[in-house]
C-alpha cells in the first residue's frame, strides 16, 4: 500500500489555485502545468463532469485526446466507487482530502488499478471550485511503479517542485525554439532567510515562503512558470519572450514586487533578494546548461548586500585559485595606492549647468589596466576591506577639492558611494566631522550615496547616523532606486535628500510601457516627498525628452559626459556651458 504522503506531495495547495484571480485563468493555469506531468490528473466538478485530463491520464487508459468519457461514473468501477470510506458529497461539502484506491476503465473497457488522492481546490473566495484527482497506476501489490514516485509539488507553498522542473524545461525550450523567440530562467533567493527562520522561528520562515510564493505568481504571466528548488530559492521561467530586454525588465519588476517590506510575528521585515538570470539561446540551447549559468548570475548577485538581478556572462565563471589570486592582490592595491578616482558630472534639467559629481573609485592594476568597482567591491566587502576602501574614497575626494579649490577651478559637490557596513557604526560620522573641522571644506561640498540594502540590518542605528551627518550639512542621497527592496514611503522617515532612479530601467524606458509607468510613479512620488530625483545612466535625446515630460530634475550618464579623470575634469568644467541639454527645448 502506498503512503498517503508519498502521493499527497504530487498535490497543489490552496493557494495554488487561490493564485489565479478568475476561475478560467486559473483552470488555464493549472492546465498548463498539469498536462505535462507523469501522474494523471482529472478536474472534476461538483456534479461529477470531468473538466479536464490531463496527457499522463489519457495515455493511462489508452484514451485518444478528446475522446475521454465527460462523467466520473463512466469511468469508474462502480464497486470501487467512493462510497466505500468517503462520500463525494462528504468531501465537497466538508473540503476533506482523503486517499482510495479505484479502478478505473480504460479505453478497452478492462478497469485498472490506480492509487489516488482525491482534494478540493478552492476559488479565490475559499468556496469550492472543483476537485482534483491525482492518480497514478499500481501494480497488483498496490505499489507504485517506479516511473511515478517522484514528488511533483511543494507541500509548503504548493508550488511544482525541482522534479517538475526537470521535466518540464525541455518542453519549454522546444516550444520557445518553434516560436523562434527566446525564454529567460531567474533564479531567485532570499538573502538571510537563515536569520529570520532562526531569530523569528519556523512558523514565521514558512509563513515568508508562502508570502514570496504568492508574490512571485501574482507578478507573472499566464504562460510563466513558478517552481520552488528548496529552502529558499525559486525559479520563475519565462516563456515566448521577444528580447533580452523584456526579460531584463520582467526581473526588474519582480525584484521590486517580492521585496516589499512585510510584516511576519508581529516584526516588520525587510526582504532583500538576489536574482540570477540565463536566457536562452543567448546564452545556451541546453536546460541543465542554462540552469547552471543562472546559479552563477545567482552567485554573483549575492555578493552585493543589496537586492539585485544579475544576468549571465561569460567572465563569471572563475576558479578558487583565480578568487584567491584577486583577495591577494586586492589587499596589495591599498598597501600601494593603485586606486584612482573618476569623476562623472551631473547636470540639472532646468538650467543646464552641471550641478554635483560622483566619484568612482577605479582599480588602475599593473597588467589588466583599469578596473571597475563592480568587479572588485564585492570581493572587498566579502574580506573586510571595504571600510578602508571608504576611507581612500573620502580621502582623495577630500584633497581633490581643496586642489581644485587652490586652483580656482570651479568647485561643485561631490557625491561618494559608502559601503552598508559603514552606516552601523560612528566612524563615518566623526571623519566627516574631523574633515569638516579640520580642513575648511565646506559639508555642503560632499554628498553621501547610500543604496536601499543599507538599511535591512539595523534601521534604527542607520536612521540615528544618517541625521547626525546630514547635521553636519552633509547631502544624503539614495542611489540604485529600484533594484532594492524599498517603497519611497518606506523610505520616507530617513533622512534622505535626493533619489537616485537606477540606469537599468533609464536603459529599457523606450522598450517598455511597464518601465516608463515605474519611472512616472517614482518620480511623482519623490516629488510628493520633496525629494529631487536623477537619473542614472542617461545616454540618449529619447531618453531625455521622455524625463524631461516626467518632470525629472537631474540626469547622469554618458549623454552629460563619461566618467573622467580629474585632469579632464578641470577641462570639462571649464569649458560647460548651459548646454542644449534642458528640458525647455523637449517640452
Amino acid at each position: 500500500m502506498i503512503k498517503r504522503a508519498d502521493i499527497a506531495d504530487h498535490l497543489p495547495g490552496p493557494e495554488f489555485s487561490a493564485a489565479i484571480p478568475q476561475r478560467k485563468n486559473r483552470r488555464n493555469r493549472h492546465k498548463t502545468i498539469l498536462d505535462n506531468l507523469p501522474v494523471g490528473v482529472l478536474q472534476i466538478s461538483e456534479d461529477e463532469q470531468i473538466l479536464f485530463a490531463n496527457s499522463r491520464f489519457e495515455e493511462m487508459l489508452g484514451y485518444d485526446p478528446g475522446k475521454f468519457p465527460k462523467t466520473v461514473k463512466d469511468l469508474i468501477n462502480p464497486n470501487t466507487y467512493f462510497h466505500t470510506q468517503h462520500t463525494w458529497k462528504d468531501m465537497w461539502h466538508t473540503q476533506r482530502q482523503f486517499q482510495v484506491e479505484i479502478k478505473f476503465r480504460n479505453k478497452n473497457g478492462l478497469y485498472m488499478q490506480t492509487e489516488n488522492i482525491v482534494k478540493l481546490i478552492l476559488d479565490e473566495d475559499n468556496k469550492p471550485d472543483f476537485a482534483l484527482i491525482v492518480s497514478r497506476l499500481t501494480d497488483p501489490e498496490g505499489k507504485p511503479f517506479p516511473d511515478q514516485h517522484i514528488s511533483l509539488f511543494d507541500p509548503l507553498t504548493s508550488l511544482p517542485t525541482r522534479n517538475y522542473l526537470d521535466s518540464f524545461l525541455d518542453g519549454a525550450i522546444e516550444r520557445t525554439r518553434q516560436s523562434g523567440k527566446m525564454l529567460g530562467i531567474l533564479i531567485f533567493n532570499i538573502n538571510r532567510f537563515k536569520i529570520i527562520n532562526e531569530s523569528l522561528g519556523h512558523d514565521a520562515g514558512d509563513a515568508l515562503l508562502k508570502l514570496f510564493s504568492k508574490r512571485l505568481i501574482h507578478g507573472i504571466d499566464e504562460r510563466d512558470t513558478v517552481v520552488r528548488l528548496g529552502g529558499d530559492e525559486f525559479v520563475v521561467i519565462l516563456e515566448k519572450i521577444d528580447k533580452a530586454s523584456d526579460i531584463v525588465a520582467i526581473a526588474t519588476r519582480l525584484l521590486k514586487m517580492v521585496s516589499e517590506p512585510s510584516q511576519l510575528s508581529g516584526h516588520d521585515i525587510s526582504i532583500a533578494v538576489s536574482i540570477g538570470g540565463s536566457i536562452y539561446p543567448r546564452d545556451s540551447t541546453d536546460a541543465n546548461t542554462l540552469l547552471k549559468y543562472a546559479g552563477v548570475a545567482l552567485t554573483e548577485a549575492r555578493k552585493r548586500r543589496s537586492s539585485v538581478a544579475r544576468f549571465y556572462n561569460p567572465d563569471m565563471i572563475i576558479t578558487p585559485m583565480q578568487r584567491l589570486m584577486h583577495e591577494s592582490e586586492l589587499r596589495r592595491a591599498l598597501d600601494k595606492n593603485e586606486f584612482i578616482l573618476y569623476y562623472q558630472p551631473r547636470l540639472s534639467l532646468a538650467t543646464g549647468k552641471i550641478v554635483g559629481l560622483e566619484a568612482l573609485i577605479r582599480w588602475k592594476h599593473p597588467s589588466e589596466g583599469i578596473i571597475s568597482a563592480a568587479n572588485f567591491i564585492p570581493t572587498a566587502e566579502e574580506i573586510g576591506l571595504i571600510e578602508k576602501i571608504t576611507e581612500f574614497t573620502l580621502t582623495a575626494v577630500t584633497r581633490q577639492l581643496l586642489d581644485w579649490q587652490s586652483r580656482k577651478v570651479p568647485v561643485v559637490p561631490v557625491a561618494l558611494n559608502v559601503s552598508s557596513k559603514d552606516l552601523y557604526t560612528p566612524d563615518l560620522t566623526q571623519s566627516i566631522l574631523h574633515i569638516v573641522t579640520e580642513m575648511g571644506l565646506p559639508p555642503t561640498l560632499y554628498e553621501l550615496e547610500i543604496t536601499e540594502s543599507s538599511l535591512i540590518e539595523d534601521m534604527d542605528k542607520v536612521k540615528t547616523n544618517l541625521m547626525e551627518i546630514r547635521d553636519l550639512g552633509v547631502t544624503i542621497s539614495i542611489d540604485d532606486f529600484g533594484t532594492g527592496y524599498s517603497s519611497l514611503r518606506y523610505l520616507s522617515s530617513l533622512p534622505i535628500d535626493l533619489l537616485k532612479i537606477d540606469g537599468s530601467f533609464i536603459s529599457g524606458l523606450t522598450e517598455s510601457d511597464g518601465i516608463q509607468s515605474i519611472i512616472e510613479s517614482t518620480i511623482d512620488l519623490a516629488h510628493s516627498l520633496g525629494m529631487p530625483v536623477i537619473a542614472e545612466g542617461v545616454a540618449t535625446h529619447e531618453q531625455l525628452a521622455f524625463l524631461c515630460t516626467k518632470g525629472c530634475d537631474q540626469i547622469q550618464g554618458y549623454l552629460c559626459s563619461p566618467p573622467l579623470p580629474p585632469e579632464k575634469v578641470e577641462i570639462f568644467l571649464a569649458k560647460h556651458q548651459p548646454s542644449d541639454l534642458v528640458c525647455s527645448n523637449f517640452k
